[in-house]
């Protein structure tokens, strides 16, 4: 969920990938705009030594000490690494448990691809992408001292198959089982199943070894993805390992009471000699849930002396938003455009007129609904399904509709209907307030709706299911990495829906679009950037299966005692691996 033009190529151990140009530090000077122009950045897979030893470089002035508190509205929905797959998730899963690779920044649009459990980004082994082999690191321990190897990556990988655990990534599962659905065959290690899916192999205790049928280039970027987090077979709970995973990384586990607080503690056994990417400066984290948006804001506006060393990842809402625009709380926003498109996803297994989805096109008011969360500090108004962020964006707009909407347009093409539409939305205050202004533009040009509220914790994983009872809801994606392969395929490949865990949350279903998905897929790399934008542009114009709504910004606030808070550019979301509590 994370781009200029990339030169990936087989056999080329560097790949230029271009983040989200959305590093904005507290030196912005707080405008109240977060709707800086969404930039392409450049970066880099790193071979070079320096950059993939440990110990993390040093923040100038970052001491060690203090506990860091992030004030949330609801709790994370997973924290089972086969089950992660959202970002502030993955940012603070990155605190507990380690991936064959990781991304090291440092908060001026600097992003470098580099090992993190493993020495390097990955060897490709024949020059083909087709095998690749990676090795451990020395003195890799977990939490009780006991030393992670390969055995245990393969472990974390096969158990990312089994159906219950189905919410994560998937592109290292459909790499090994290409053409259909992922775990069709190989359903994970329980039950039964093989300890390791077929074209992974652990011929030592530090190397883990994967076999594709066809070429996959990315490997080091899909290898960055929580899927090769090492879960040891002794210590799985399956469904459980939601609760508790044990710990590769700097911090445990200490306490956990769901949809109330999240504490993290130290890892004894962690080695900053063996992690170039983490620092963990703070002797604690306490990820504290149920707060309100505004009541977030308004702590941290106050900057109390308790929340001198919190932050947020929710974004500023309107009611708070001019306070935060000038003088020492205008220091402390973190803002910009981030990687993340949000579109209005259609059912369209329920809504299968194609009339139909081309008026709630030009029904949707996405002005209105950006003004629900903020206005430009939250995003601008989209047309496409790809980020601005991506490799080979160009911008097209299917229907040349103006950002508040037709409803002439959208009446015609109703014809007197009044279709009744059920739309669903998180529960949170901003995400109400933003259905609330779709439901009203939808209702003035033409449409019937319910509104359904979600628990935000399990709002995806509702979504998520194949037979889900709604016929809208908004969802926000960005790409794992910066190029079409990590949009296009995921979301609107029909051969991936199952019963549960859907990233595909418009079931669109179509033979065309899956050929064509295939076919961009074995083209050169060079070309495929381009290819995935045309296939972009064809499914809105043919298929019309969401409302691209906005491309997302984020203006966020942390406390005075907060050091080294920027925002990341593969999460678009604060990092927390070089954060730290100001002394």
């Amino acid at each position: 969920m994370r781009r200029k033009i990339r030169t990936l190529s087989i056999g080329v151990l560097s790949v230029a990938l271009v983040a989200t140009g959305c590093t904005r530090t507290t030196e912005d000077g707080g405008t109240g705009n977060g709707n800086e122009e969404a930039k392409t950045q450049t970066g880099s897979i790193s071979y070079e030594a320096a950059d993939n030893q440990g110990p993390a470089k040093a923040v100038e002035g970052a001491t060690k000490g203090g506990t860091i508190t992030v004030l949330r509205e609801f709790d994370f929905e997973h924290l089972d690494p086969a089950r992660n797959y959202v970002n502030v998730q993955q940012l603070t899963t990155g605190l507990i448990y380690r991936s064959l690779t990781g991304y090291k920044e440092n908060g001026t649009g600097e992003m470098l691809l580099v090992g993190d459990l493993a020495r390097d980004p990955g060897k490709d082994v024949n020059g083909d992408c087709k095998v690749w082999e990676f090795t451990l690191r020395d003195g890799l321990k977990y939490e009780d001292g006991s030393p992670v190897t390969s055995k245990d990556v393969a472990h974390g990988v096969a158990r990312s198959f089994a159906p219950q655990l189905n919410e994560g990534p998937h592109y290292i599962q459909q790499w090994l089982y290409p053409g259909g659905e992922y775990n069709a065959t190989y359903k994970g290690p329980y039950d039964g199943g093989k300890p390791a899916p077929d074209g992974v192999e652990t011929p030592d205790d530090k190397t883990i070894r994967f076999t594709f049928p066809e070429p996959h280039c990315d490997m080091p970027y899909a290898a960055a993805m929580a899927t090769t987090a090492p879960v040891p077979a002794a210590k799985d709970t399956k469904t459980n390992y939601d609760l508790r995973p044990f710990s590769s990384g700097p911090y445990k586990v200490k306490s956990y009471q769901r949809d109330v607080a999240l504490e993290l503690e130290r890892n004894p056994n962690w080695d900053p000699d063996s992690d170039p990417l983490r620092t963990a400066y703070p002797d604690g984290f306490r990820f504290t849930f149920g707060l309100e948006a505004a009541q977030i804001a308004e702590r941290l506006v106050a900057d109390a002396p308790a929340d001198q060393t919190a932050f947020t990842w929710t974004d500023v809402p309107p009611a708070v938003l001019s306070r935060t625009t000038t003088g020492p709380v205008a220091e402390r926003v973190v803002k910009g455009p981030t990687q993340y498109t949000w579109v209005l996803n259609i059912n369209t297994q329920r809504v299968t007129d194609l009339n139909i989805r081309k008026a709630l096109n030009y029904a949707v008011d996405k002005d209105a609904a950006l003004k629900a969360i903020g206005g430009q500090a939250a995003g601008t108004p989209a047309t496409t399904l790809m980020s601005p962020t991506t490799a080979g964006f160009k911008q097209y707009d299917a229907f040349g509709v103006p950002p508040t909407g037709d409803a002439q347009k959208a009446k015609d093409l109703l014809g007197g209907r009044t279709p009744e539409l059920v739309l669903a939305h998180a529960n949170t205050e901003l995400r109400t307030q933003q259905a609330e202004a779709i439901r009203k533009s939808l209702t003035e040009r033409g449409f019937k709706i319910t509104m359904k509220s979600i628990e935000s914790s399990s709002y995806y994983d509702e979504v998520g299911r194949k037979n889900n009872p709604y016929d809208l809801y908004l969802g926000g994606w960005g790409s794992d990495w910066p190029t079409g392969s990590t949009i296009i395929p995921p979301l609107y490949d029909g051969r991936e829906i199952g019963p549960e865990g859907n990233q595909n949350l418009s079931y669109l279903n179509d033979a065309g679009i899956s050929a064509e998905i295939d076919r961009v897929r074995k083209l050169p790399a060079a070309e495929q950037d381009a290819e995935w934008m045309k296939l972009d542009e064809k499914i809105m114009r043919e298929f019309v299966p969401v409302i691209p709504v906005y491309y997302d910004a984020t203006y966020v606030l942390h406390g005075s005692k907060v050091g080294n808070a920027f925002l990341s550019d593969a999460f678009g979301a604060i990092q927390v691996n070089t954060i730290h509590v100001k002394q």
